[in-house]
């Protein structure tokens, strides 16, 4: 009786791929040889990985992209600090002084105090939301930049896939470093 057409695809497979998933020597031995039935043996899959994380870590181009924007950000970091102190400042003189203070002088300080925690949330929500917007910018470009260096590489080591997450990676494989090396070789672009 002949296999179908999907269980000979299945074991073409399997055999194709049993050299990577080391499959044991009794399954493999069972699986009937691509060449024997005819088939053209497939050729070895080269596979690669690559850390997207150590990218955008190590690389000179997101090095620069977050010391840009630490100091692009700083001047706006300084000013939500110190209206934070301020806040502690004013709140301090209000619990100390509360027993001495006019009842107009008390809803007044109560009244200014609202009014700059207000104004802290609101600068502190529009600096993170400025802050995300440019970091996920700059991702995006690295990546871009560094997805174009990880096909140049791959294809001149001649890979036939290349992975970006895995929970186990044999070193062997990881072409991370020679991905950032060329990225780090390429001009800035502005």
């Amino acid at each position: 009786m002949a296999a179908s057409p999907s269980l000979r695809l299945l074991r073409t497979v399997a055999l194709a791929l049993s050299p990577m998933l080391s499959l044991p020597a009794a399954h493999a031995a069972a699986t009937p040889s691509p060449v024997a039935s005819g088939a053209q043996a497939a050729p070895a899959l080269r596979v690669a990985f690559v850390d997207t994380a150590r990218i955008l870590r190590d690389s000179a181009m997101a090095k620069a992209a977050s010391q840009k924007l630490e100091q692009r950000f700083e001047p706006r970091r300084r000013k939500l600090a110190a209206l934070s102190q301020r806040i502690d400042a004013l709140r301090t003189k209000l619990q100390d002084n509360s027993v001495v203070m006019s009842d107009d002088q008390r809803m007044q300080a109560q009244q200014q105090l609202a009014d700059l925690s207000r104004q802290f949330r609101d600068d502190q929500q529009a600096f993170a939301e400025d802050l995300n917007s440019q970091r996920n910018a700059d991702v995006s470009r690295i990546l871009d930049k560094a997805n174009a260096v990880v096909d140049q590489v791959a294809r001149r080591m001649g890979c036939d896939i290349v992975f970006q997450n895995a929970v186990y990676v044999n070193p062997h494989i990881d072409i991370t470093n020679a991905v950032i090396q060329a990225l780090d070789a390429q001009k800035p672009s502005r």
